[in-house]
């Protein structure tokens, strides 16, 4: 009886050790994208992005996908809009940026910039009054 005892003493500490040794499964890791877009109105009216130029509160700045889907947010008081889409999202990916609604302005450009993969630079729109 006493040597029972021992080795089920025995087995279940190989078990515990086993069990503490064996790798836990790593949850697969999310990857969001993230998206930014600027827009200015073009102060001095050459048509170019300059530090003249004044950062433009409201516009829409649109992120459009592949098969369609579009996500989309408002520039802040410095121009800057940024979207986050909470999946992983296939390249090429289409930018975009409309005046703010009931505005007086119209954008001159570009129309949109196309990403074919994660880019490091900004994606700057122009504006100028109507």
């Amino acid at each position: 009886m006493k040597r029972m005892i021992v080795f089920l003493s025995i087995l279940s500490l190989s078990i515990s050790a086993c069990n503490a040794l064996s790798p836990t499964p790593t949850p697969a890791v999310l990857a969001d994208s993230f998206f930014s877009g600027y827009a200015f109105v073009d102060a001095n009216g050459n048509g170019q992005i300059d530090s003249a130029d004044t950062p433009l509160k409201d516009a829409i700045f649109i992120v459009q996908l592949e098969g369609g889907a579009e996500f989309g947010g408002l520039t802040d008081e410095s121009g800057n809009a940024f979207v986050l889409i909470p999946a992983a999202v296939a390249y090429p990916v289409t930018l975009m940026m409309k005046p703010p609604a009931e505005s007086a302005f119209t954008l001159i450009g570009p129309p949109s910039i196309v990403l074919q993969e994660i880019a490091s630079e900004k994606a700057t729109f122009l504006f100028a009054s109507k």
